[in-house]
């Protein structure tokens, strides 16, 4: 990646990538389908705050991964990641499937080795492999949690673990508020950078 970024800028990546999906395909298609929706008259670009993101300084578009065989993929996106945040900068990316999730953070964690990752989804994503595959778009958080690439992992709103994801959340120590017990925000404390 040759792009010039800065310290402070929020770096725009596309990862369109959804090999590991065990199902459907299509969240490859999502960087393309989320720059449209960011381009189109049929919306602003001001936040809640009151900020237009339309041309703002610190907002750079950084382009989508490409790789040249699936086996580098996820090499790439590591690449892309460290080269933001060597640059002092933040990566904001638009994937693909979950299974991307893993080498973010992979990249992250050598600059931030303290994060805290707030996942809010119906499933955990714990298999230890699904299918065969050990980095199945439902394996990522396995893969981060086994390595200790996070300080903490707090997950919020699932709804589907089975006795093999349950025995995950009590061996890594993922702290797993499932929907049923949701109660709000008061119930999670965070210190640290979060992902």
């Amino acid at each position: 990646m040759e792009l010039k970024i800065n310290p402070g800028n929020i770096a725009i990546l596309g990862m369109p990538h959804d090999e590991n999906s065990s199902f459907l395909r299509g969240p490859a298609k999502a960087p393309e389908l989320i720059r449209a929706m960011r381009q189109s008259d049929s919306a602003n670009a001001f936040t809640e705050a009151g900020i237009d993101l339309a041309g703002h300084p610190r907002l750079v578009e950084f382009g989508d991964i490409t790789w040249s065989n699936e086996t580098v993929a996820f090499t790439e996106l590591r690449r892309a990641i460290d080269h933001i945040c060597s640059a002092g900068a933040y990566p904001l990316t638009f994937g693909g499937d979950h299974a991307i999730t893993f080498p973010i953070i992979e990249a992250l964690s050598q600059h931030h080795p303290d994060i805290t990752i707030l996942h809010f989804d119906a499933h955990p994503d714990l298999y230890d492999s699904m299918d065969d595959n050990p980095h199945s778009h439902a394996s990522p958080f396995a893969r981060i949690m086994e390595r200790g690439l996070v300080k903490r992992l707090i997950q919020i709103g699932i709804r589907t673990l089975n006795t093999h994801q349950r025995s995950q959340v009590e061996r890594f120590g993922v702290e797993c508020i499932e929907m049923k017990s949701w109660q709000g925000p008061e119930q999670v404390k965070l210190l640290g950078p979060v992902y």
